[in-house]
């Protein structure tokens, strides 16, 4: 009995000593990811359920942090559908945009990704693929030569970038028309191109100047939600920052449907290795 006994007790002090360091670890900024994580694996099923790519049975997967084993990136890649918002930004009513994003790691000690963190190689920077439908059938981004051929109008390339940091990330750290900049210099264009097992991509390299997401926490934004609040020191918010850019371009004519791989880096080194270890890898099925 008296065994028994000690038994009970050992067994409730270890639960109560794992119950207090959970309870901590709850309470701990490393336990932001996971409340992101919870919250985007939701609401990114949910857009893409209303995505291009449901609509047109585009079967499209780009990695994430987790399945290529990389601690830098976020652990998988999320889809937003930005439909409304793309066409009042470029006064078209008959473009759809989904976008596929991926962000920089959190920081266990900060609780929060390194999306904000200037000091990092990873500031500002984002991948994935962009998917542009306009419903009159043209091809988005591209420019048709009188023999049939498709070239990338870069104006209108740029502007899906654009939209995505001025309206989608930055304006929700308080980002407003007076001070926002964009500006995007291209550096080379090279056709022919293989990419993600897909032939005919074009390829665009450019540098680019934009706001970087530094910036000081004035209250609860949904942003939040998935890149936490900002926890590292800001010197000047939104302070633009140069950068490079890399997209590969191809019309889905089968589907009418432009696709951009992309990825936006502040360090030319994460650029290179994003491209070559992880966006690389990315399937597509039409």
């Amino acid at each position: 009995m008296k065994k028994r006994t000690f038994q009970i007790t050992v067994k409730k002090r270890v639960f109560g000593k794992v119950s207090a360091l959970f309870l901590l670890f709850l309470l701990s900024p490393a336990a932001n990811v996971f409340y992101s994580m919870a919250v985007m694996s939701v609401y990114s099923k949910m857009n893409k359920a209303d995505s291009i790519m449901a609509e047109e049975k585009i079967t499209l997967s780009v990695p994430g942090g987790l399945s290529t084993l990389r601690s830098d990136w976020y652990p998988f890649v999320m889809t937003f559908c930005a439909d409304s918002g793309f066409r009042h930004f470029t006064g078209n009513p008959s473009l759809s945009l989904t976008i596929l994003y991926n962000f920089p790691a959190f920081s266990l000690t900060k609780g929060c990704s390194r999306l904000y963190d200037t000091d990092s190689p990873y500031y500002n920077s984002f991948y994935g693929a962009y998917l542009i439908k306009d419903a009159d059938g043209l091809p988005y981004g591209f420019i048709q030569n009188p023999d049939g051929t498709l070239f990338p109008d870069t104006a209108a390339v740029a502007e899906v970038p654009k939209y995505d940091f001025w309206s989608l990330v930055l304006s929700e750290f308080g980002l407003t028309g007076a001070n926002a900049v964009f500006e995007w210099n291209i550096t080379n264009i090279t056709g022919g191109q293989t990419y993600a097992h897909e032939d005919d991509f074009f390829r665009i390299d450019a540098e680019l100047t934009v706001n970087g997401a530094s910036h000081k926490d004035g209250g609860f934004t949904q942003s939040y939600l998935q890149y936490g609040r900002p926890n590292f020191p800001t010197k000047e918010p939104l302070a633009p920052v140069p950068m490079y850019g890399r997209l590969y371009g191809k019309y889905l004519k089968e589907k009418q449907v432009s696709l951009f791989f992309y990825v936006v880096a502040a360090d030319r080194t994460v650029l290179e290795e994003c491209d070559q270890k992880i966006l690389s890898r990315s399937t597509l099925n039409y």
